[in-house]
């Protein structure tokens, strides 16, 4: 039974608690934001599969982790870690933000040794690594030389976070093709515990990854998605994007608009059911 606890943080979705014992207990809401905007309502059931999730792929991704044990249905407690303030993302497929940058950006066009005409959701010839920044408001890319600037790792760690990330990537890959599931991408954080280990933290689940149908995956389509994709395609379908884009420039943002009940129920059985499926197990 948890006794005491004082909140460090209160984020999009998780609260973080410190523990008596000096570790940390995360607390999974049902909260929902995309687009860096926090919107009020509540995706029923979404803090139990981010959580549970979390579980799952914590004690099946082989790599050292900072999880200790499942304290409630939205409730893991974790070993407290020095953070690195970034993010690592592996992409797969060419989709999200991956769409923008190609079309802009010269030198991202030639990370696979040559220029290539891709299509909306298609499979990279192989999995790249990418760093972002680590913030509540709005993540952007980082360059490698700037990470190494910031003498917060050096690059002989910089390489074992890339190396670990990709077989991460590879490894959630293949247990989610084993249940008719494409991981497009995945985000991840990592810390250093008291031996100065690095350990791979924080959360996994459809909040930090890309995830599709396998069955239904077309390349050249904005793809059916089972995480929170599926409310941001609803925002820009609608305009918001846009409307955010453009009041960011005058240093406003807007109000978050409703999200619709039918939006609302049709996350919440997709979370639910991407979850049952690669698990096995019922929510």
């Amino acid at each position: 039974m948890i006794k005491t606890m004082r909140l460090l943080r209160e984020g999009k979705v998780k609260n973080i608690f410190e523990l008596e014992s000096g570790n940390l207990l995360l607390i999974f809401s049902d909260r929902v934001s995309a687009f860096d905007i926090k919107f009020d309502q509540r995706i029923p059931n979404k803090g139990k599969v981010l959580c549970k999730f979390a579980y799952f792929w914590f004690n099946n991704l082989k790599v050292p982790n900072h999880f200790i044990a499942m304290r409630q249905d939205n409730a893991i407690e974790v070993r407290k870690l020095s953070m690195i303030p970034y993010e690592f993302i592996v992409r797969g497929y060419y989709y999200g933000s991956m769409l923008e940058r190609y079309t802009l950006d010269s030198d991202f066009k030639s990370l696979f040794g040559k220029n290539l005409a891709l299509t909306k959701g298609a499979k990279l010839p192989n999995p790249i690594f990418e760093i972002t920044t680590k913030s509540e408001e709005h993540d952007v890319p980082v360059e490698r030389d700037k990470v190494l600037d910031s003498g917060i790792i050096d690059s002989g760690t910089l390489k074992e976070i890339e190396n670990r990330s990709l077989a991460i990537y590879d490894a959630m890959f293949s247990i989610a093709k084993q249940s008719g599931f494409i991981i497009a991408d995945v985000k991840l954080e990592f810390g250093f515990d008291e031996r100065s280990k690095l350990t791979l933290a924080d959360s996994i689940g459809p909040d930090e990854s890309r995830i599709w149908l396998e069955k239904d995956y077309q390349p050249g389509q904005t793809q059916g998605s089972y995480d929170k994709q599926l409310l941001r395609d609803w925002l820009i379908e609608i305009g918001f994007k846009e409307k955010l884009h453009r009041l960011a420039s005058r240093g406003e943002s807007p109000n978050p608009p409703k999200i619709p009940e039918i939006l609302i129920n049709q996350m919440s059985d997709r979370y639910i059911y991407v979850y049952e499926k690669i698990t096995g197990e019922r929510i």
